[in-house]
Formats: C-alpha cells, sequence, structure tokens
C-alpha cells in the first residue's frame, strides 16, 4: 500500500464524513464527534472501576473524551480535516500501519452507559472504523453514574453492570429491563448442562455464537427493525436454544425466519397505529365541533378516600365549565392489578383523555400509552412519560410545611404523631416538610412517624392513631386517604392535621389544618389545550418540565386549611405571612440549613434543594423520629 493510496483513502473517508456532518445539520443537530467531557456534565457520577486492556466492540466506540477533539471527526469517526494537514498525514501512517502490519497499540479508553470514549487513539479508531474493523484493543476504566430509579437507561445499565461482573460480556444490549438477567440464566443453564467452564464459555459464546449471528443478521438487514441486536439475538435463543456448532446455511435460513416472525410483528403494530390514527381522523372530521371523552381512574371508592374525591371535584369542576364539550366519566375502585385491562377496556370506548389518579396505575398506563398512541393519558403522581403521556403532581408539601409550623405552634408535649401510608418519595417529601415547618418554630418538638403500607386500611389505621395518642403525642397528622386518623383523634379530644380536602367541618372542635388538592384548574387547563388541538408532554426528568409536573401554591392547585377558631391571632398571621412568601416565591420550603437524621448536611445556608432531588428524597430530617423507612418506589 503507497501514499498514493492512503491519501485516496482519506479523501475517501473525509467525504463519507463531510456528508454525515451535511446529514444531521440538515436535521437541525450537531453532526461532530460526541465528546465525554460534555456528556457527564448531565450525570451525577458515583465512581470509576479500571477493567484492564480489553477487546473493545467497534460499534460501541461512540465518541471521544476530550471536547476540543471532536471538531475533527463527523458523528460516524470519520475524519473532516484538510488533506494536507499534520492530522490527515498522521492518520494515513496509521491506515497504512494497518495494511502492512495491523495496528497493535491499545487506545485509552472510558467506557460511560455501554459506550466508548476515546481518550488516547482517536485517529486508531477512525481507521479502524473506516475499515469496518469488527473490534479495537484498548486500556479502559468505567465511570458509573449513580445510580437513577427514575431513569429507565441507567436501571438497565445497572442490570448490565452485575451482567458484565459475572460473563465479562460488553457487546450485547437490550432496551427492555430484565432482558439481562434473562440472557444470563440462559447461559448458566446451559453451562450447566453441557459441563463447560464459565470463563471459557463466555469468551467463546461472545467473539462466535453471539458474533455470526450478529453478521448473518445484519447482512440480512435485521439491523432496520426498531430493536437491538441483543433484543433479536434473545428471541433467537429463546427459539432455537444455544448450539456451539451450527453449519452457516442452517444459521442464515434460522435468522431470516426470525426476521419476518420479528418484522410480521411490528408491521401490525404500525398497521395498529395507521389504523387507530386514521379512525381518530375520520371520527374527528365527521364531528362539526370537537366533542372531549375523559375518563378518570380511582383506586379506591369515591366514598371511602378522600384522595380520590379530591380528584372528583376537579371531575365535577370541568363537567361544569365546559358543558356539553366534553363527556366525562369515571371507574372507582380499580385494583392495581386490573388496571391496565381497565384502561384498555375505556380505549376501546373511544376515551380521547385517560387520567389515572393513581401511582400505584403508572406502569399499566405507561403500557396502555404505548399500544395506543392515538390516545392522550394524564397519569398522577408518576414519573413514566411517553409521547401521549404526561405525568403531573403538584407542590402539596408547600402547604404540608404550613400545616407543619401550625403542629409546632399548638402542641404542648412537644410530641406530634405523623402517619402515612407508604414511604415512598412523594410522602417522606411531605413529611420532611411538615418537619420542617415545625422545626422552625419549635425547635425542641419532634415527629413520631407511622407507615400503615396500605392504601386504606381502617382497623390499622385506627390502632397506630391510638398508639401515638397513648405515647404522648398531641397533635395528629395524617397523609392517609382516609378520615380515620381524625376520628380517633377527636374521640381523644387531641388536635388533628388533614390532608386532601378539608373537612373541618366534621371535627370543628381538633381539626387545625389540612394541605388540600385543587384539581379543578388544573384539569380545566389540560381540557383547553386538547380541543385546541395542543397537547403538552410533561415528563419528571428536566427541570422545565417539573415546573409543569409540580404545580404549587402559586397555581392554586394546593391550597391551606387552617382553622380561624383553634389558630391563635398572631400565629395566623405568621402563617399567613409565610403563606404569602411561598406563593410569591420569595421562600423555599426545602431552602438551608437542613441535616438529616444520620446528621449529614444536607444543604447549607446558601443552598435550596433542587426538583431533582426533591422527586428522588431519600433523607428525613432529624427531628423526625419512629419509623424511619427504607424509601420505596413501587408498592408491590
Amino acid at each position: 500500500m503507497n501514499r498514493f493510496d492512503s491519501a485516496k483513502e482519506y479523501k475517501n473517508a473525509k467525504k463519507k464524513g463531510e456528508r454525515e456532518l451535511l446529514y444531521w445539520e440538515g436535521r437541525g443537530k450537531d453532526g461532530y464527534l460526541p465528546s465525554l467531557e460534555h456528556l457527564l456534565q448531565k450525570y451525577e457520577i458515583s465512581g470509576e472501576q479500571y477493567l484492564g486492556t480489553i477487546e473493545i466492540p467497534l460499534k460501541k466506540v461512540k465518541g471521544t473524551y476530550y471536547e476540543s477533539r471532536r471538531s475533527a471527526f463527523s458523528k460516524n469517526f470519520l475524519p473532516l480535516l484538510e488533506e494536507t494537514s499534520e492530522f490527515a498525514i498522521k492518520w494515513m501512517n496509521l491506515f497504512e500501519a494497518q495494511q502492512e502490519e495491523g495496528i497493535r497499540e491499545p487506545i485509552v479508553a472510558y467506557e460511560f452507559l455501554n459506550y466508548f470514549y476515546v481518550v488516547e487513539g482517536n485517529k486508531r479508531a477512525s481507521v479502524l472504523k473506516y475499515l469496518e474493523a469488527p473490534s479495537i484493543v484498548g486500556n479502559v476504566r468505567r465511570i458509573i453514574p449513580k445510580y437513577d430509579e427514575l431513569d429507565p437507561k441507567i436501571r438497565i445499565y445497572y442490570e448490565f453492570l452485575d451482567f458484565y461482573e459475572k460473563t465479562k460480556i460488553n457487546m450485547i444490549w437490550f432496551k427492555r429491563e430484565g432482558s439481562f438477567k434473562e440472557l444470563e440464566e440462559i447461559l448458566l443453564k446451559h453451562i450447566k448442562e453441557t459441563n463447560q467452564n464459565p470463563n471459557e464459555f463466555f469468551k467463546y459464546f461472545e467473539k462466535f455464537i453471539y458474533w455470526n449471528f450478529r453478521k448473518v443478521y445484519h447482512s440480512l438487514g435485521g439491523e432496520s427493525l426498531p430493536l437491538t441486536t441483543g433484543d433479536a439475538f434473545l428471541e433467537y435463543i429463546k427459539k432455537y436454544g444455544i448450539e456451539d456448532n451450527i453449519l452457516d446455511k442452517e444459521l442464515k435460513a434460522r435468522v431470516k425466519e426470525l426476521i419476518k416472525e420479528l418484522e410480521t410483528v411490528y408491521l401490525e403494530e404500525k398497521k395498529d397505529l395507521l389504523h387507530e390514527m386514521l379512525a381518530s381522523f375520520i371520527k374527528l372530521s365527521a364531528a362539526q365541533e370537537k366533542t372531549l371523552n375523559i375518563a378518570f381512574v380511582y383506586r379506591n371508592t369515591i366514598n371511602e378516600s378522600t384522595w380520590v374525591q379530591a380528584h372528583e371535584i376537579g371531575r365535577n369542576y370541568i363537567e361544569e365549565k365546559f358543558k356539553d364539550k366534553i363527556h366525562t366519566t369515571y371507574i372507582e375502585n380499580v385494583k392495581k392489578e386490573d388496571s391496565y385491562e381497565v384502561i384498555q377496556e375505556l380505549v376501546d370506548k373511544n376515551y380521547n383523555l385517560i387520567i389515572t389518579t393513581s401511582f400505584d396505575f403508572m406502569d399499566s398506563t405507561y403500557k396502555a400509552a404505548v399500544n395506543n398512541l392515538s390516545v392522550k393519558f394524564l397519569n398522577c403522581a408518576g414519573y413514566k412519560s411517553y409521547r401521549n403521556l404526561s405525568v403531573y403532581f403538584g407542590r402539596i408539601y408547600q402547604p404540608q410545611f404550613l400545616t407543619g409550623m401550625i403542629a409546632g405552634i399548638m402542641t404542648k408535649s412537644n410530641k406530634i404523631g405523623f402517619i402515612a401510608p407508604y414511604p415512598l418519595p412523594l410522602f417522606v417529601r411531605n413529611l420532611n416538610a411538615f418537619a420542617i415547618g415545625v422545626k422552625m418554630v419549635n425547635p425542641s418538638a419532634v415527629i413520631d412517624v407511622k407507615w400503615t403500607k396500605e392504601w386504606i386500611n381502617y382497623e390499622l389505621e385506627k390502632e397506630l392513631t391510638v398508639k401515638l395518642i397513648e405515647s404522648g403525642n398531641d397533635i395528629i397528622a395524617s397523609n392517609l386517604d382516609t378520615l380515620t386518623p381524625l376520628e380517633i383523634a377527636d374521640e381523644h379530644n387531641v388536635y388533628s392535621i388533614g390532608y386532601n380536602i378539608k373537612k373541618d367541618e366534621l371535627f370543628p372542635k381538633t381539626n387545625i389544618a389540612a394541605a388540600t388538592w385543587n384539581w379543578g384548574p388544573f384539569y380545566e387547563k389540560i381540557v383547553k389545550k386538547l380541543l385546541n388541538d395542543e397537547w403538552e408532554i410533561t415528563t419528571s426528568k428536566h427541570l422545565k418540565d417539573l415546573r409543569k409536573y409540580w404545580y404549587g401554591m402559586d397555581r392554586k392547585i394546593v391550597r391551606l386549611f387552617k382553622s380561624k377558631n383553634l389558630l391563635p391571632g398572631q400565629s395566623e398571621n405568621l402563617i399567613e405571612l409565610m403563606k404569602n412568601a411561598i406563593k410569591n416565591r420569595e421562600y423555599d420550603v426545602f431552602s438551608g440549613p437542613i441535616i438529616d437524621a444520620n446528621g449529614n448536611i444536607v444543604a447549607t445556608n446558601d443552598e435550596s434543594i433542587t426538583d431533582e432531588e426533591l422527586l428522588k428524597i431519600n433523607w428525613y430530617l432529624d427531628n423526625i423520629k419512629g419509623e424511619l423507612e427504607k424509601i420505596i418506589f413501587t408498592t408491590d
């Protein structure tokens, strides 16, 4: 290979790189090589791990480490600098070296989220990418992001880390959670049945069994399907099992058949989507003016749950507001395990907007949204969104903070009881806000927390409330869906603080405050947008979306009730002053200093806890005693 040939190859590689750059820029996107330096600014890192010298699949080499080097390459790692540059001369030399004896010196790279970013050896990676080599040797360090329950990519990556630790296989990637565990079980079963050495088999599996499948799968156009090669391979071995030695002809025939089956599945999904969109279009075109069919899904009955009552008040509000422009219905007492079927039945009845009002319905709503793209969905208190699924909640912790101030003022024993259903972040957030309010006016008071770990259980709620009262707590605050703690407190002539809706008329002598919901204006806003052919995706992952996800007292979605008859006049003035400061955004409930129950500084004097951190809150304030349960992300 002479200099003329390498110059010609460089020119060809540069043309391909320029086409790649133009392709992305023509779509308004960045066409240069990604840099890890820039990417890491979006993540919190928990640590690093040295992986040693390993073989890196070139398809996984995604970018460079340094921001300053990215402009020398297009997004597909091909060169962009002029043929006369020093960069180009070095690239050509490496091209010649690869042709004559092969590039042997390992690159230096970081692995992050199962992709590799080159620190040293960018041109080596570029040459081998251009030549479509399968892999490159590199000295690799892994950067591990902090675990984030709310980020599916990171959840899958942690599954991969566990899989890699056992197998050292890094070539496979999945889109679905649980797939790495499924593959691991299949591989271990095969090893046991064939009595093979695990380490030797894993190496052989990656380099031959999986790689042979990948080559055939790609040669037959499989990568055009909307799934990873790993996803397709998992389907293949579930159907055919693992065979160490299979003829290329037989493998090709099987993969060809698999691709047909996978294409059929996705083709049917596309047909269903087209049918749904067309049916929706015809339906809207036939009507002279738009009528929205809206369904609410409730986890309990209206009579038993104050949470459901708050949403039912919101449903009645929009019915009155929009008259014949909308039609609403509700399904109550829906169990978590039945919720997907209930939602799908509402889809089949042509409801345009389905509002699921419980964290427990998050997964079933997400599944329904993915399967019914022409229908709009709202899920309350969840964090999984999609292009037709928005999530929503409110800053109920703001009035909860104010009820904490009231409790701190009114207690005489400096012991305050607090009952909540589950130690989910949303309830822990409320508890901490309440505790901050108590501490602001009464640093000597402590909060005794108890969890029912059920949405509604009258007997258990009664038992726990009695225990709190017998332990000397002279204020009982409830984050529950029932009035049981308020009823028991009233029977014992103990002050109570409610949640969801105000019920002071039932307990005029003991109910001193409540943090309440006002869903009507929120639902009104959503309906107006849909009637105007507007749809706004709200997620829980970005700051701009979190402001919409968490409407607060300034938007009147959450409110404070305080008993003027029971609260001393000067104290009421103080609460009113703080309420206005929150509404005007002059005071942040979670501003420092904040110290948790373990003595850790959560926020210093000049800090405030961010919305993103509040969403994943995992600590208790230092004046909270009782059951400091581990924070959970599911009620299963």
